[in-house]
């Protein structure tokens, strides 16, 4: 009875150690950060919206520039926003409108290093409402290898094609370890 007992601690002390001595992934401690997105969306010709069933679906590319925590200058292309119950274009009433982008920044800084980031955003607003959608980092390069984040944004975004508009975002990120 000893000698199982023995076998027992031992094999429990070899499976403790082996769990110890395997090399652990460390991450940088999550950084809440914050900032604003100003964007503009263009129209992707040859014909930027189509119709169908009371819907409109809306091609662009966007220019931005991202501030706070986040800092440089976007391209977004394609992205698109989907205007459903539409009564024509431009709609003058809607039930909501769902956009879809991806922002690349080449060069940006975040956390003091820099480098490039690719940045996926989701969103809607409902008639009447602001913009609201969260964000996640697909990709860094650079400085910003390793970086994730993700985050949430809202605001009242762009009035129209061709005009300014802005979103605040905030959330958090974190880097990998090398």
């Amino acid at each position: 009875m000893r000698k199982m007992l023995s076998a027992a601690l031992l094999m429990c002390i070899v499976a403790l150690l082996s769990v110890l001595l395997i090399p652990t992934v460390l991450a940088t401690k999550p950084e809440h950060v914050t900032g604003r997105l100003d964007y503009c969306p263009h129209p992707i010709p040859p014909v930027p919206a189509k119709m169908a069933d009371g819907n409109v679906f809306l091609n662009t590319w966007e220019e931005g520039v991202w501030s706070g925590g986040i800092e440089g200058i976007s391209r977004d292309e394609p992205c698109r926003v989907v205007i459903h119950g539409a009564d024509g274009f431009p709609p003058t009433s809607f039930d909501f409108r769902w956009y879809t982008g991806i922002s690349t920044l080449e060069e940006c800084t975040v956390d003091d290093k820099t480098g490039g980031l690719v940045i996926r955003l989701v969103g809607k607003a409902n008639f009447g409402q602001i913009w609201h959608g969260k964000w996640v980092i697909l990709s860094g390069t650079g400085e910003l290898e390793g970086i994730h984040g993700q985050g949430t944004w809202s605001g009242s975004g762009a009035p129209g094609l061709n005009q300014w508009g802005y979103v605040d975002y905030e959330g958090w990120i974190h880097f990998e370890a090398n």
